[in-house]
């Protein structure tokens, strides 16, 4: 097997986990910096219709297309003449910490720093409505001795995995051969199809000690074609000092 010049990694639930993921907690923490509320909108009243309103822009979206936090949060503060004390950047902060709290999995940074010691460079290609600011700051928050080439999230790039769009971008963006790049996930068919689909080698992490709402329904999805699969990090580390 060919050792990559670059492996490009999905987020949640392969690089980092959220066991405490709770909507309404995001809408609590921003509440607090709402500097005006002319119709003195409650809590439950505003993180009610916020959630609604999420739920109502997910069924149009689809799959394959994303929102962006910074549009939905402006419509919602809009609709209830809203102002917050921080900027919309700072909120989108404020919420995404709020909502959930990111722990790295088992032997994340020892992973990344194996591949930083043979030259393997990274990326990020996250489905995800928040920011590929935001990400990249709780990322470099969790990993600070390691820096990613660049990190993408899909609400700045309109389509989600599988959607080939946005693994095309982040092999231009990387400025190698598709052909050099490895991309690693733990959704089988956003992650592994859909990189397949775009020609570049998948790699599952399919890390069972974490739990994830995904492994009964990947376990469903047959894949056909070649690919790599990792129960741990240290299977990647292995791996690659075999070649």
């Amino acid at each position: 097997m060919f050792r990559p010049k670059m492996i490009l990694f999905d987020y949640g639930d392969t690089l980092m986990y959220e066991p405490d993921f709770c909507p309404f907690n995001g809408n609590k923490a921003i509440y607090p910096y709402i500097s005006e509320n002319p119709h003195n909108v409650s809590l439950e009243e505003y993180s009610e219709y916020l959630l609604d309103l999420f739920d109502e822009i997910k069924a149009l979206r689809g799959e394959l297309i994303e929102i962006h936090e910074h549009i939905f949060l402006r419509n919602v503060l809009e609709h209830f003449d809203m102002k917050l004390s921080v900027s919309i950047e700072e909120a989108e902060w404020i919420i995404m910490n709020g909502v959930s709290h990111a722990v790295p999995l088992p032997k994340t940074a020892e992973m990344l720093k194996a591949l930083k010691d043979v030259g393997i460079r990274t990326g990020i290609v996250s489905n995800l409505c928040w920011s590929g600011t935001a990400l990249s700051r709780r990322l470099q928050e969790a990993f600070p001795d390691h820096n990613f080439d660049f990190v993408m999230t899909s609400s700045e790039y309109i389509f989600r995995k599988p959607d080939v769009h946005i693994f095309d971008m982040a092999v231009r963006k990387s400025g190698l051969d598709k052909t050099d790049i490895w991309y690693c996930g733990n959704n089988k068919e956003a992650d592994i199809i859909g990189a397949h689909e775009a020609g570049i080698f998948p790699v599952f992490y399919d890390d069972r000690s974490v739990p994830s709402r995904l492994h009964e329904k990947n376990d469903k999805v047959m894949i056909d074609f070649p690919y790599l699969h990792l129960s741990s990090w240290d299977d990647l580390i292995d791996k690659l000092s075999e070649n």
